[in-house]
């Protein structure tokens, strides 16, 4: 039958198209006559009596709730908290995660990444989901799903030469890149086939219409003009549309040829080598779906596999976003998950808050109750009816959630983006909200709606046989339920707040065990300028003679990396005796390194000046390692065998142990090794200064201005390094601590209500027993003690939950334990407290009841 009518509406509308295209009738007119056919269905629908019911039902409804205006308000503000907190939570998520790209068409780019199993000798650069490039020309050239297939390497640095030298972020990308990505330039060209013929082929780059502007003041004469990108001559090919930033949350700058690689990054033959260092984006064919690439791609998988042997190759094929990499999908998916269970915790006691004041309010309508079962009603009308005002609040209070919530994360993210560690590459995604964000909060406000509406319904529609027996049987103990839940849910937020909150006290508080008082750390790229091993080293010699003559300056030292920088150098080392190897971190010094930080060497001897200059095979352990690697031996004199075997470092002291990798952790296996002329092109400086940092700072950029005008320094005081650990705990405390109050809040406000209606509907028997000569304390204790059992239950049954959420939060608590004493009885103290507060207000107004007025209540 569907059939039928579908071919006559088809056939109707195919004869109503045909008088329009002959131009025989105007479009008004079509119009006309689609409405005249339709109007009559709708308004069928629309005046049937299930419609009627609806409808009076909302009506209803509306005029319940505008006769308790404070009862409305409230419940809509305790779910406008709740429902808002999630949908601004989840809009964030969803311009990282699951947002497609901000590119014509974006629906059909597919993001490819591998997974490698097997024993397989490969470099990594970036992660090893990348691809090589013969791994990319191979899939690009053989699919039979893509109209194109790009290739780019997504995390570029480059320095942009000139009179003020710059650290920009860029990719490097296949000549199809912004073919496949549909994106044609605002000025100039983009990439050609022949810019990709050959390494080193074409030094062109395109750049971002935020740098053409910034940096070349939005000349238009700027394409096929020349910039310089790591000491490299570039011509500008293009300007790239405005808003475009490439296809990865880090703001590119610019894009070149990945062909140039050689140019922006001479160390490492990336291009030509067996390297994982490229992401794959294609632009599927149209009608293509997933299933079908995947399978596709998984043939060309096969074949590579088969021409290697023990390699096997797992596809990871998605929507192209701009969190693309499993590793950033992993990590976000981790602390999004925390944060979605957090503000999901926010509207559970929010619905308990609202449940309890339904059943308070129904409890004050069993007389209208009585008198629509008495007529006839059903009960399922009843609930109908109940449900529909449930239904009211909740899209009231979700309404306005959303209103405030999306401008308010909105600014949230600008805020913290302003806020992140010097240093740090620009982010950019769009949290505007977009029709999942709308599905999300519509849903999640219908589902708020029952799960708060439907039990205090089924309760206030069932047959009342008593009223006295209706007001102390299942109500009560409903009501005191939902107390202990909102007080279980809100202990366990607070006490990840409060361990939150803690650590970043540690972290703004720590001793890390070394000096960082009047140290300044100074670093460049001369791996990325084009600096050879013999001339970086030379550059190092005649700087530090520089920086040791400088006015201030007390003494300087080398490091691969500076403590608590962000940077991990690891590699693994065997024992003498064990055949397993073991996971180590490294870092390369100079001898002076343990005197500018005031690290003492405790056992054995310092580098020699020689070792330093040579790359000597000897290492000094930390006191943790020592133990760690020869419990109950001396370390001196043993040896380490790296990771190939080639070479064995000799133990020729032990340090002290210090917060140098990690904040709280010191005890961290850690290995410092002799640099040597090999680590030239990637050491970094620490320099004691008596005088103050910024005449220190000057001193230093003038010392590398002298030996290299172009190499762009960066100089900070080595307590910045804290700002990248102290940033992320800032942010992360301070959500954790912001959802923990306003659960503390929902909470305290719900335990008032519940003590306040208990009184309420107990005044006559609070009456009886004054009258029988209880004291008001008497009352007031009994009171007190029938409102905490429930809140003393939650607690009890919230702090098992926080001792296994506590655990989720481990990695960024730093050093501080997941069971921290002051956090684990200073918050349940805190929170009861709060109970008893709220709790104490009714019941001091309960002993104020006249007895005579309380005998006449009813």
């Amino acid at each position: 039958m569907s059939c039928k009518w579908g071919r006559i509406a088809e056939y109707a509308l195919g004869d109503l198209l045909e008088e329009y295209s002959t131009g025989r009738r105007s479009r008004l007119w079509v119009c006309r006559q689609v409405l005249s056919a339709i109007l009559p269905v709708v308004n069928f629908k629309l005046e049937g009596p299930m419609f009627s019911a609806f409808w009076n039902d909302i009506r209803y409804a509306a005029r319940a709730l505008a006769k308790n205006p404070g009862f409305a308000v409230v419940a809509i503000l305790a779910l406008a908290l709740g429902i808002g907190v999630n949908a601004g939570i989840f809009t964030v998520l969803n311009g990282a995660v699951l947002k497609e790209l901000p590119t014509p068409g974006a629906n059909q780019l597919v993001s490819i990444y591998q997974e490698l199993r097997g024993k397989i000798e490969r470099h990594v650069l970036g992660s090893d989901s990348m691809f090589s490039t013969a791994e990319y020309e191979d899939y690009r050239d053989h699919n039979h799903v893509f109209t194109g297939l790009a290739a780019y390497a997504p995390f570029v640095q480059a320095t942009l030469g000139g009179e003020r030298p710059q650290e920009l972020w860029g990719q490097l990308t296949s000549c199809n890149y912004f073919d496949v990505l549909n994106e044609p330039p605002a000025l100039g060209r983009v990439f050609t086939a022949s810019d990709c013929a050959a390494p080193g082929a074409s030094g062109v780059v395109v750049i971002s219409d935020a740098l053409w502007r910034s940096r070349f003041g939005g000349d238009a004469n700027i394409v096929g003009g020349k910039v310089i990108l790591n000491r490299h001559l570039f011509t500008v090919a293009g300007v790239a549309q405005p808003g475009f930033t490439g296809t990865e949350v880090m703001a590119a700058q610019f894009w070149a040829p990945f062909s140039m690689q050689g140019a922006l990054s001479p160390a490492f033959d990336f291009y030509g080598g067996n390297w994982s260092w490229l992401t794959l984006i294609g632009r599927s064919k149209p009608g293509v779906s997933l299933e079908l690439v995947r399978a596709d791609l998984a043939v060309i998988a096969a074949r590579i596999d088969a021409s290697q042997p023990n390699r096997s190759t797992r596809l990871d094929v998605f929507r192209a976003t701009l969190l693309g990499m499993p590793e950033e999908r992993q990590a976000t998916s981790i602390v999004g998950g925390l944060c979605v269970a957090g503000a999901a915790m926010v509207l559970l006691i929010a619905c308990a808050n609202v449940a309890n004041l339904l059943l308070a309010r129904a409890a004050g309508r069993q007389h209208e109750i009585a008198i629509r079962l008495s007529v006839g009603a059903t009960r399922w009308r009843l609930i109908r009816q109940l449900l529909t005002e449930s239904m009211l609040i909740a899209l009231a209070g979700g309404g306005l959630g959303c209103l405030l919530a999306f401008p308010a994360f909105s600014a949230i993210v600008r805020v913290i983006e302003e806020h992140l560690p010097h240093g740090s590459p620009i982010l950019t995604f769009n949290v505007a909200p977009d029709w999942r964000v709308l599905v999300y909060a519509l849903i999640l406000t219908f589902a708020t709606g029952i799960v708060f509406g439907l039990a205090p319904a089924l309760r206030a529609s069932r047959p009342i046989v008593s009223g006295a027996l209706a007001r102390r049987t299942g109500g009560s103990l409903l009501r005191q339920a939902l107390v202990g839940v909102q007080v279980a849910v809100c202990m366990v937020l607070l006490v990840a707040a409060g361990l939150l909150l803690h650590g970043l006290w540690v972290a703004q508080t720590v001793d890390p065990g070394f000096s960082m008082k009047n140290i300044a750390t100074v670093s460049f790229g001369l791996e990325g300028q084009g600096y050879t091993t013999e001339r970086a080293a030379a550059f190092q010699r005649q700087l530090r003679q520089r920086l040791e003559a400088a006015p201030g300056v007390e003494i300087v030292s080398e490091s691969r990396s500076t403590p608590l920088g962000d940077e991990y150098n690891g590699t693994q080392f065997t024992i003498q005796g064990e055949a397993e190897p073991r996971n180590v971190q490294i870092n390369w010094v100079s001898p002076e390194y343990f005197s500018v930080i005031g690290l003492p060497i405790l056992r054995g001897r310092n580098f020699t000046k020689t070792e330093a200059e040579t790359g000597a095979p000897v290492a000094i352990l930390t006191e943790s390692t020592a133990r760690h690697f020869w419990p109950a031996q001396d370390p001196l004199g043993k040896t380490l065998r790296d990771s190939d075997g080639k070479r064995e470092l000799e133990v020729v002291g032990v340090a002290k142990d210090a917060q140098v990798a990690k904040i709280g952790y010191s005890d961290t296996i850690y290995v410092y090794l002799a640099p040597g002329p090999k680590q030239q092109t990637r050491m970094q400086w620490m320099v004691r200064y008596t005088a103050g940092f910024g005449p220190t700072a000057t001193a230093i950029r003038g010392a590398v201005a002298s030996l290299d005008p172009d190499l762009l320094v960066d100089v900070q005081p080595l307590e910045a390094n804290l700002d990248l650990w102290r940033s992320i705990s800032r942010i992360v405390a301070s959500l954790a601590g912001s959802l923990g109050a306003l659960a503390l809040l929902l909470a305290s406000i719900g335990i008032y209500g519940v003590v306040a209606f208990a009184v309420s509907r107990r005044v006559r028997e609070i009456g009886i027993r004054m009258a029988l000569g209880a004291d008001g304390g008497d009352v007031r204790n009994l009171i007190l003690r029938q409102a905490m059992v429930p809140v003393v239950l939650g607690g009890l049954i919230g702090i098992g939950g926080c001792a296994a959420v506590s655990q989720l939060l481990s990695s960024m608590l730093f050093g501080v334990s997941t069971y921290d004493p002051m956090t684990f009885i200073g918050v349940p103290l805190t929170l009861l407290g709060v109970a008893l507060f709220a709790s104490y207000v009714p019941a001091r107004r309960a002993v104020r009841i006249d007895p005579m007025v309380a005998l006449r209540y009813e």
